[in-house]
């Protein structure tokens, strides 16, 4: 059986893992945009970005191929930049059967689920070793996010099946910036420009047939205004100018990235009537900052 402090240093290598399969072919690959696996498809930080003894805690979007709901835990690891993003490396004397507070601090835990909720603690001194003008724009603490399923965790279990874990990783900034990041704004969900009444359980949608998805940002925090410190050292006002990624558990996205202010992509339907499914949108604001909308869909 998986004692917890071996998943946790496991957490660790999931990074450098790549799936068993070596020489799998570009042709055979599934499209990006498609969620028929369990898939980490973003990491937010709340709030987007703070100041040294500030706290921040963390969420993820899990995609899931529909009608599967997997039973999965998390080991969340937090890494302030540096040589080796601030973690201890040298695991070797690390006794996992018995490993202290102190031991999981020293490799970045900072949470697991179902359990303990991730959060990190800037330490108060983490920019003092930078200038004043350097810590406006902060420094970056490597957040690395280990899902699994919980079945790992079951009597019997000898070997982790490092392909049946997904890693992801996400940078949240810590600086002492006039102007610090949020997340953006979002305020609806789009279907052929009509907003999706709130609520609703599922949208009704045809075979075969495309749609335009799309998402409103709110007027205030969905693009922010902010200082920025230039090559020159020079402070300049700039408009954040996000950009989304789309994803669907069946159908096809024609467009998989798009760009401010064009915040919309096409769908095609999947042929089959009674398929059920979901569409996943993620707002980047290229600051840090995350957002994103769920909706579910149902082919008549």
């Amino acid at each position: 059986m998986k004692t917890f402090p071996t998943l946790v240093v496991a957490a660790l290598l999931t990074g450098c893992v790549i799936n068993g399969e070596k020489h799998i072919r570009p042709r055979d690959l599934d499209a990006s945009t498609l969620v028929n696996r369990t898939r980490i498809l973003g990491i937010r930080a709340l709030p987007a970005e703070i100041r040294p003894g500030e706290r921040a805690a963390f969420e993820a979007l899990i995609g899931t191929a529909e009608g599967e709901a997997p039973e999965l835990g998390s080991v969340w690891i937090a890494c302030p930049e540096g040589d080796d993003f601030g973690c201890a490396t040298d695991l070797g004397d690390l006794n996992l059967d018995n490993a202290t507070p102190e031991d999981l601090a020293a490799i970045g835990f900072i949470g697991f689920e179902p359990g303990l909720p991730p959060a990190y603690a800037a330490p108060n001194d983490l920019l003092d070793d930078i200038s004043a003008a350097d810590r406006l724009e902060g420094r970056s603490v490597l957040v690395q996010l280990s899902l699994f399923p919980l079945e790992l965790l079951e009597e019997g279990v000898e070997e982790i099946d490092f392909n049946a874990v997904e890693g992801a990783y996400k940078r949240l900034v810590v600086s002492e910036a006039t102007t610090p990041n949020d997340n953006p704004g979002l305020s609806a969900f789009l279907v052929d420009r009509f907003a999706v009444v709130p609520g609703i359980s599922a949208v009704h949608v045809e075979p075969k047939q495309s749609y335009d998805l799309g998402i409103l940002l709110q007027d205030v925090s969905g693009r922010e205004v902010y200082e920025f410190v230039n090559s020159s050292g020079e402070l300049e006002e700039r408009v954040e100018e996000p950009y989304a990624s789309w994803y669907a558990t069946s159908g096809e996205v024609l467009e998989p990235v798009t760009l401010w202010p064009f915040m919309e992509s096409t769908w095609r339907a999947p042929a089959e009537a009674g398929t059920k499914g979901t569409w996943y949108v993620v707002i980047r604001d290229r600051r840090g900052g995350m957002s994103w909308w769920t909706q579910d869909f149902v082919v008549d």
